[in-house]
């Protein structure tokens, strides 16, 4: 969008350029500058840390919010519009070219290379010929000193990084190759930790490399399944991905920081990525969003350059500069209402979206695979021929467009058909060569009754050959399937590679496409795309696999293999591995190795070959340097590298001296489980002092709910001092007195008279008995039991009544009901209780709520009439844990009667039942673990240490839940220790109030 002729409004101080400065150069480039935002707004620029006008109006919503380093890249942009650089002065060689192309020993080359200036050393102009000219110096003479003193001067100049290639520690879920060949971007999302974010990795192809790992990328890269989630800009140098759910940012894939450059998020919370098309120039973003639209293309297209970007265009109900055009040619509004008839039920019609779209090569128009051409300047739509499959060609000329009746070309500028129909046997994928003379197209259908898996071959829109080839048959237009890729051309389209469904890969040569040759096969390994990169070098993605190989000679220069756990203890353990824990990596299925900065490797010291293959030092992010031509340092272990005089990374592991020597003092792991020597006690502190490290502005509520619900559990087991130790550990006034109301409750009807009104002491101390106190029902209600319950019963129905007129159905209807019940019912009103229930006009008027917690506590204390009273409420049901308590109770009856609306009651529930009413006790908990339960949680252990370790997070909290249900405390503790305890409530907090619950109450959800 050009900033001449727009409105824009600016909110806050603006730290970089300053506000009057902005208003300046705004209005020196013909934009508007408005005191507010109107319907006339264009844009909005916000300063750092600044949100706007609250509360947003109308206006607002449908205006785009840019922040302050947006308006810095349009301002720069807009201002060096048709401004030619100044050619600089190229800086001074590192080595002249022609000299080290005419070494012509190890010797020579040693004497040029120390002769040369290495502070003139460029990476990107000078790394890559010293490469290759070590390369072929290996491979007469071996490793030279020639390569030792390169490499020691290149770490002086340049200080590489040591990376190993197993940054990805999930499945990859989204990989490309950059246009030039050069570079594959993989990338992965998040494992069982969130907030570990995802990672990308950039290949170096032609060494089969990986040249930069970087981890924590929000919210992961991509989703699994999504298709299209990662793409270059078509010179090499910028790297748009779909990340954090539903947003679209732009990377340097050369920097390894998570952050963006540039973020647009305009999907109003999808659940999902949206399909995007990253320009040419990698500086904007065509995005599938929904729009209100009146039936005309839906999508935006908005800037990616700088800053970020927040949008809600589904609000926007006029033409606005980042939409698509709303306006259409009567013929394609015709084609709009074919594909998606109008909905009555809605006030708007929605059109149609450019399916899985495609810049042109000069990024003037966009393309759809749904044949759909667009204008990208005016954002009108040219032309539409709803089909199947269209792929334009590289020059931009040709359309391929699939549709029922078979292969069409369309020209690219207006649609009209060019020839067809070729009938080829419904196509389900087209391949365009890039790089040629000519237009080749290559078009993959599958196999019949009558013929094989083919590929035709087409030079412009002609057809020059066909060859039967075994290919997978993989449609492009099957959603959800991922980067799958079966047919790569060469450059040039003389040559191709093929995966087919014998998981192999073959390469043909197609020079004369009537007479295609098979060249060789090589395994696929799994690979679900393959790609023909930079030096003839086929690339191979799995899942959980990188592959590079050789085209011409099979030789395989990368073969990666990601997820893999060794048996055995990792390098470093514990606290220290959060320091390094990027670090460390799986060399094979049998060795933990780690690398340490500069040029230290922690493994076995037979493996040098190994790490050969598999490690490297990345310049800049783009290039690999082999650590064979250089002095790589093997050590056994890390207290030995700990002892390192120079190196960053051991002087950080000397400040874990302790841990490291009691981890290589360490012997074998003991068996688990641990012997059961711990009792509930011990879970109860540890679920209580993982609190104290939260932050109460965030979680005070979360605490207070799990604390005061630990403290009636405590109460119930006449455990008053614990109890009330709970209770002031809760940091909130109000959930403070209502937890010690309930405390007093339940020790005043166990006949605890003494230590009852401790507790009432506090609960009154905060409440003060003060009838203009602003008190919710909760506790209100609270308050009332203890009143009730030691013995004050007009105190009690003043407290009920204003408890009873403090009840709101907003946000959750039934909240203060059910709390309100409860003290009622703790206290022995269940008078008061069924008028309550009784009263229909204070009821949330609709709503779903099945409340299982409530219903079990009214089942295990006796009161099943009360329960059914309940679930036969409006728009109540019966959770199925309310059926296990019904059968722990010895009710088969009512299993049946109750569980046969919504549920199909099996034969081991009602036999369970059936059993119980017989036994006539119900089950004692804390349970005692059988041989049985040990068995299973030792088979359980052992399958987790087989996991990766980010995929390790989900099911150790099953197994700590599965522990403590059985009641072997011990092993719960134990892995305890492995739930981060940090600032979120659902780390160690969550987990183990969790497992208190189940260990003591057999469900998972806090008790009443």
């Amino acid at each position: 969008m050009e900033l001449k002729g727009r409105t824009v409004a600016l909110y806050g101080a603006f730290s970089s350029v300053g506000k009057d400065e902005a208003i300046r150069r705004l209005e020196a480039l013909g934009a508007r500058v408005a005191d507010a935002v109107t319907e006339q707004t264009d844009l909005i620029f916000l300063a750092h840390g600044e949100r706007g006008p609250l509360p947003r109006t109308d206006a607002m919503l449908r205006t785009p919010d840019l922040d302050e380093d947006a308006l810095l890249g349009m301002l720069e942009r807009e201002e060096n519009k048709g401004v030619t650089a100044t050619a600089g002065t190229d800086p001074r060689p590192f080595l002249s070219p022609d000299a080290l192309a005419a070494t012509a020993d190890s010797q020579a080359l040693c004497a040029l290379l120390d002769g040369a200036d290495w502070s003139a050393f460029t990476p990107d102009r000078d790394l890559p010929p010293l490469r290759a000219r070590l390369t072929a110096l290996e491979d007469s003479a071996g490793v030279t000193d020639a390569h030792r003193l390169a490499t020691r001067r290149l770490r002086e100049a340049v200080e590489p990084r040591l990376l190993h290639p197993y940054g990805h520690d999930v499945e990859i879920v989204g990989h490309a190759l950059s246009p030039d060949g050069r570079y594959l971007a993989t990338g992965s999302w998040v494992g069982d930790d969130y907030d570990e974010g995802g990672v990308l990795q950039i290949w170096e192809v032609a060494t089969g490399r990986c040249v930069n790992t970087v981890p924590g990328i929000e919210g992961g890269i991509g989703w699994p399944d999504y298709a299209g989630t990662i793409q270059w800009s078509a010179d090499s140098t910028r790297l748009a991905m779909a990340y954090g759910t539903n947003r679209v940012g732009v990377w340097n894939p050369a920097d390894d920081t998570p952050d963006p450059i540039a973020t647009a998020d305009v999907t109003d919370g999808n659940s999902r990525p949206s399909a995007f098309a990253l320009s040419p120039d990698g500086r904007s973003v065509y995005h599938h969003c929904g729009t209100n639209g009146d039936g005309g293309l839906q999508g935006c297209l908005v800037p990616l350059d700088r800053g970020a970007l927040s949008w809600l265009p589904n609000h926007v109900d006029t033409d606005h500069p980042y939409l698509m055009a709303r306006r259409l040619p009567d013929a394609v509004r015709r084609g709009f209402d074919e594909a998606e008839p109008a909905d009555d039920h809605d006030d708007f019609r929605v059109g149609q979206w450019i399916e899985r779209p495609v810049w042109s090569r000069d990024g003037t128009r966009l393309f759809g695979a749904n044949a759909l051409g667009v204008d990208a300047s005016t954002r009108a739509v040219l032309w539409y021929a709803p089909a199947k499959l269209a792929l334009p060609s590289p020059d931009g000329r040709l359309v391929a467009v699939v549709t029922t009746r078979g292969l069409f070309f369309r020209n690219a500028d207006d649609g009209r058909i060019r020839c067809g129909p070729f009938v080829l046997g419904r196509p389900c994928s087209l391949r365009w060569a890039p790089g040629g003379a000519t237009n080749r197209l290559a078009v993959l259908t599958p196999g019949s009754d009558t013929a094989a898996p083919a590929v035709h071959i087409f030079d412009e829109d002609d057809h020059v050959g066909s060859v039967a080839i075994p290919h997978p048959e993989w449609a492009d237009d099957e959603r959800w399937e991922g980067d799958r890729n079966a047919w790569a051309w060469a450059p040039g389209g003389d040559r191709a590679a093929c995966l087919t469904y014998e998981d192999t890969v073959e390469v043909w040569s197609l020079t004369r496409p009537a007479r295609a040759r098979r060249l060789r096969s090589m395994p696929a390994e799994g690979a679900r795309a393959v790609h023909w990169g930079a030096d003839d070098t086929l690339v191979l993605v799995a899942e959980t696999r990188v592959r590079f190989v050789r085209a011409e000679t099979g030789e395989v220069l990368g073969d990666f293999g990601f997820l893999r756990v060794p048996e055995g203890s990792r390098p470093l353990e514990g606290d220290v591995l959060y320091e390094f824990e990027r670090q460390v990596f799986a060399l094979d299925d049998r060795t933990w190795a780690m690398t340490l900065q500069p040029d230290v490797v922690i493994a076995p010291a037979d493996r040098a070959q190994a790490l050969d293959s598999a490690l490297a030092w990345a310049v800049g992010g783009r290039y690999a340097w082999p650590v064979r031509w250089g002095a790589l340092r093997v050590l056994p272990d890390a207290r030995t590298a700990a002892d390192l005089p120079d190196s960053e990374d051991a002087a950080l592991l000397r400040e874990y001296r302790e841990d490291l020597e009691e981890l290589a003092h360490c012997d074998e792991p003991a068996p688990w489980p641990p012997p059961n020597t711990a009792g509930v006690d011990a879970l109860y502190e540890v679920a209580r002092h993982s609190t104290a490290h939260l932050d109460v502005l965030s979680w005070g509520y979360h605490i207070g709910a799990h604390l005061r619900a630990a403290a009636r559990l405590r109460a119930r087991h006449g455990e008053p001092e614990a109890a009330l130790a709970l209770v002031d550990d809760i940091p909130e006034e109000m959930a403070h007195a209502a937890a010690a109301a309930d405390v007093a409750v339940l020790l005043a009807r166990a006949g605890r008279r003494e230590p009852a009104h401790g507790a009432f002491s506090r609960a009154e101390s905060v409440l003060d008995g003060d009838a203009g106190t602003e008190v919710d029902a909760d506790t209100a209600a609270s308050f009332a039991a203890a009143c009730q319950a030691l013995g004050d019963p007009g105190r009690a129905e003043d407290w009920f009544r204003r408890a009873r007129a403090a009840i709101t159905i907003d946000p959750n209807p039934w909240e203060d009901h059910l709390a309100v019940l409860h003290s009622m019912v703790e206290c022995g009103r269940e008078d008061l209780a069924r008028a309550v229930l009784a009263d229909r006009a204070t009821h949330p008027p609709d709503g779903y709520t099945s409340e299982p917690e409530w219903l079990v506590h009214l089942i295990r204390s006796g009161r099943i009439d009360l329960a059914h009273a309940c679930q036969q409420l409006p728009g109540w049901e019966v959770p199925y844990e309310v059926l296990i308590a019904l059968a722990e109770a010895g009710r088969p009856d009512l299993v049946e009667g109750w569980g046969g609306h919504n549920w199909a009651v099996d034969d081991e529930l009602l036999e369970r039942a059936r059993q119980a009413a017989t036994a006539g006790t119900a089950p004692i908990r804390p349970r005692t673990p059988t041989d049985q339960d040990i068995a299973e949680l030792r088979a359980a252990h052992d399958e987790i240490q087989r996991t990766p370790h980010a995929q390790r997070r989900h099911p150790t909290e099953l197994l700590i839940w599965r522990a403590a249900e059985c009641g072997h405390f011990s092993a719960a503790l134990d892995l305890l220790e492995l739930i981060p305890l940090s600032g979120d409530f659902n780390d160690r907090p969550g987990v183990a109030f969790r497992a208190l619950w189940r260990a003591l109450t057999g469900f998972d959800q806090s008790p009443w």
